[in-house]
């Protein structure tokens, strides 16, 4: 009995043990504990409209951390309190901005790269407001394409709306989709063609009638039943040029899409070097000033033939160092000779 109670009660050990860590790892999930070694940093906004405590905080579309607090200051403007990964560093150049998650009005703050210093952003420290942008005004943005939505299907709706507000906010491969749904819409159009010239039909025999009441307008009715007229007899050719429409935009749509990926990567490595060029702006001056002097010295160093004489006085290599700091390393000098300091 003693032996099959000791084997119960360390088959039950096991068991609790099972359960416990199991519902310590639904806990850690679904409440999205998170264990990396994090840092706290500030972000001003004038608006921070839809944004709470607990959002995600992510750069290039990772998790990095969440927002920690929420502060209203006593200039009216709002200080974000979040953490991000120690994994992560942030620097002086680093843009906050506000960002739609879903079309439901989740939000979530996105951490961009931007021009300026390489300097590490030390914990504690706040981006200023001339870093950071609030979300987009959501009613603005859709109620402007409310016509255009009223002739596409609600699913389309969906799609075409969560669409825009990814290219307004500069994410994802949008902009040959969003073609694509208008090359749906004009192609909804060219096959209703004979609906469009049925419409103009007796839009134009109600202009008659008018006119046969109302003599005052007489004229511009009759110029008006006039044009009508004309669009009837040509509406094949107005149904064939929205057909032609809707080719010319597939034809674009392919364009860009061959286009975006090698234009996307230009104006990145343009944007990263223009923020470089902005924090060594001394170096690079100093360089552009004193280039024309280097060349007439590398001029008369060539007229004794089709070669060079140089000595060797100092050999100094520079590389990356932690942050992106620039480490300079002596690898060979004298101070002797025509290296002496004069």
């Amino acid at each position: 009995m003693r032996e099959n109670l000791a084997g119960t009660l360390w088959r039950l050990s096991v068991y609790i043990a099972a359960c416990l860590l199991g519902i310590f790892a639904i806990f850690a999930i679904f409440g999205q504990f998170r264990f990396d070694d994090t840092k706290t940093y500030n972000a001003a906004f004038t608006d921070v409209s839809g944004l709470k405590d607990g959002d995600f905080v992510r750069i290039a579309g990772v998790e990095v951390g969440k927002v920690k607090r929420i502060t209203v200051q006593d200039d009216s403007t709002v200080n974000v309190e979040f953490t991000a990964n120690s994994s992560a560093p942030l620097t002086q150049g680093n843009r906050a901005v506000i960002r739609y998650e879903n079309l439901v009005g989740d939000r979530y703050l996105a951490l961009d790269e931007g021009a300026g210093s390489i300097e590490p952003l030390k914990p504690g420290q706040t981006i200023p407001l001339a870093r950071t942008q609030p979300a987009l005004n959501l009613n603005a943005l859709i109620g402007g394409f409310r016509p255009l939505f009223r002739a596409l299907e609600p699913d389309q709706v969906n799609m075409l709306t969560g669409q825009l507000i990814q290219a307004f906010q500069g994410q994802g491969a949008v902009i040959g989709s969003f073609l694509n749904q208008t090359g749906t819409l004009t192609s909804t159009l060219a096959d209703r063609d004979r609906l469009i010239g049925e419409v103009i039909d007796n839009l134009d025999t109600v202009l008659a009638s008018l006119a046969d009441h109302s003599q005052q307008f007489d004229e511009a009715i009759t110029s008006l039943s006039e044009l009508v007229k004309g669009l009837a007899a040509r509406k094949t050719d107005i149904s064939n040029g929205v057909a032609y429409i809707e080719e010319a935009t597939s034809s674009i749509t392919d364009l860009l899409a061959e286009a975006r990926t090698p234009f996307r990567n230009t104006v990145q490595q343009t944007d990263r070097t223009a923020g470089l060029v902005v924090a060594d702006h001394e170096y690079v001056d100093n360089i552009l000033a004193t280039l024309p002097d280097k060349y007439r010295l590398l001029n008369r160093q060539g007229i004794y033939g089709d070669f060079f004489s140089f000595y060797l006085c100092d050999a100094v290599l520079k590389v990356n160092g932690k942050g992106g700091n620039p480490v300079y390393i002596k690898v060979a000098g004298q101070i002797t000779g025509r290296c002496a300091p004069k």
